[in-house]
């Protein structure tokens, strides 16, 4: 409390001598200058761009836990963004250096004390940064909010494990307390109230937002958490068996299998070599997203030679219910993978294969035995439901679509939804997104207009200001502002009060978004209109709850309740 006050009374001293576009504020780790960014006529905030947080994970520092940077003399120009952690861009092209774990601060005010918001980026963990190109803070900012964003490792070196003491793993998440760490220590001197924090993050940034409230390495680090489009629960952001992976990886490289040796090598690897082999989404061998991706959080030794981030599967610490309980949002877009109707322009044999295989349709999280009477079950129920069990082709691409959807993201998300409810004395909130409108931008960008409903990341516009996507200007009577400013608003009364409709507001159309409680499942459908209700895709998760009950196995088998 006296530090962070200390820091405030510096950053105050010092602005009065200074030119008032480019603030000065000290830091823990030395002084940096911001600079002065508009969000609209008569709108402006205070930008801090690339500020180190951590060393940079080289040599001996790579595969191991973050170290807080050691500071720099005189003063840091955080005009812009740091350099991103390398990873394959879009079009398999390497960007990045390892050099790469910096924060950002967007204040409007560097005077006070508001509540923070910190973001953490999506990517499918090998992609992606903070940078306020694609998740510019304009809007939020207007909502009397600090907002921050940050790098974290990514791919091989952000989630590598030798599934033993060698390499324990989880490093893009230890970034991510690291972050949260600089945040307490220093957000003061921005203006933002290091004891009311919300993270926040959408895709793999959702799912890292589940398990930072998971771990009790981030105990006091956050006080209210959103996860938008993914939990720790989904079927592609666990790695159950990271011995193999590193197996693989050796293989790949033509390293020994030891793991002492492996790690060792790899610490001295090329960044180049790492990029190359992270597989794009693309890439990724049928059926897409239904097994873990490779490079993703792992559970580590109990006697891992570094502090760990977890050492159980998410499920077993769910229902134990030893985590950090917040008020927290979950939630997801009507549609997320409807982007799964291109799949086959892009790989011609998916409709084969999965005709072939239909041992596919089977959650791999239900440990069923494959060609058994009740894998046979499961996939038939499945496809039963959603098309009838008619050919597979471009006849029921919606219906692929929808179950996609269950699949990838809704079915493990409305689990996690009710796990939490039951669990957490803090209220917990469920939404979905539906609306379809000119700021869907990634339905845009992937030319799925001709489809209903809002695909995975189709809210993010309605968040931030997106200047790096092709962007058609809108007219100020369009409704999708509307919708945005209600997104807005619902997202910073949530990281303000704790509660996404704390009085009747006539923004929010008068709204009460009830939070989740025992077996009501209570929600907000964000589309045209804002519309409580209960239980959302009713039908769609009695029939995944059902086939669990009956045909799901250990180990990976828990009840729905």
């Amino acid at each position: 409390m006296f530090k962070s006050a200390t820091l405030l009374l510096v950053a105050l001293a010092t602005a009065s001598a200074q030119d008032a576009s480019r603030p000065i504020i000290t830091t823990t780790g030395g002084q940096v200058q911001g600079i002065t960014a508009s969000c609209g006529l008569f709108c402006s905030y205070f930008q801090f761009n690339g500020i180190p947080y951590a060393e940079p994970p080289v040599g001996d520092l790579r595969f191991r836990n973050p170290v807080p940077h050691r500071g720099w003399s005189g003063v840091r120009d955080a005009s812009d963004h740091g350099q991103s952690c390398p990873s394959l861009s879009p079009l398999s092209e390497y960007s990045g250096g390892e050099d790469c774990l910096f924060i950002n601060v967007y204040s409007q005010n560097l005077i006070g004390s508001r509540p923070v918001m910190v973001w953490i980026h999506g990517g499918a963990f090998v992609l992606g940064n903070g940078d306020s190109r694609i998740y510019g803070p304009d809007h939020l900012v207007q909502e009397n909010v600090v907002v921050v964003s940050f790098n974290y490792r990514l791919g091989i070196l952000g989630f590598f494990s030798t599934g033993d003491t060698q390499a324990q793993g989880n490093w893009g998440l230890k970034d991510c307390v690291e972050a949260l760490r600089w945040v307490r220590a220093n957000i003061a001197a921005f203006g933002g109230d290091p004891n009311n924090v919300t993270i926040f993050g959408e895709s793999a940034g959702g799912v890292m937002v589940h398990f930072m409230t998971l771990s009790p390495m981030t105990a006091g680090l956050f006080h209210k958490a959103i996860a938008q489009s993914g939990t720790a629960l989904v079927p592609w952001g666990f790695q159950y068996n990271p011995r193999e992976m590193s197996r693989q990886i050796a293989d790949a490289f033509g390293y020994p299998h030891d793991t002492a040796e492996l790690t060792r090598l790899l610490r001295y690897t090329p960044i180049a070599e790492f990029v190359a082999l992270q597989r794009g989404i693309t890439d990724i061998p049928i059926p897409r997203g239904f097994k873990p991706f490779e490079y993703v959080p792992s559970a580590e030794p109990v006697n891992s030679p570094e502090p760990t981030f977890i050492t159980q599967r998410p499920i077993e610490i769910l229902l134990s219910g030893a985590y950090n309980h917040v008020p927290i949002m979950f939630g997801h877009t009507n549609a997320e993978s409807l982007f799964m109707v291109r799949e086959h322009a892009v790989d011609s044999t998916v409709w084969n294969e999965f005709t072939r295989n239909p041992g596919f349709f089977v959650p791999h999280f239900w440990n069923i035995p494959a060609g058994t009477s009740e894998a046979s079950a499961v996939s038939q129920a499945f496809r039963n439901f959603y098309w009838q069990d008619r050919p597979l082709g471009p006849a029921i691409n919606l219906e692929w679509t929808t179950f996609h959807t269950d699949q990838q993201f809704i079915y493990a998300i409305d689990k996690t939804v009710r796990l939490t409810a039951d669990r957490s004395p803090q209220s917990t909130y469920y939404y979905q997104f539906s609306f379809d409108g000119d700021l869907n931008l990634i339905k845009r960008l992937l030319l799925l207009t001709d489809f209903p409903g809002a695909v995975h990341a189709d809210e993010l516009p309605y968040l931030f200001s997106m200047s790096n996507l092709p962007v058609t200007p809108i007219l100020p009577s369009n409704h999708a502002n509307v919708v945005r400013q209600r997104m807005v608003r619902l997202w910073t009364n949530f990281a303000i009060t704790g509660r996404p409709t704390p009085n009747s507001d006539t923004a929010l159309q008068n709204i009460q978004w009830a939070p989740v409680q025992g077996g009501n499942m209570a929600y907000l459908d964000i589309g045209h209109d804002l519309v409580p209700g209960n239980n959302p895709n009713q039908a769609r998760i009695a029939l995944w709850k059902d086939l669990e009950d009956r045909y799901a196995n250990d180990p990976f088998f828990y009840p729905y309740q």
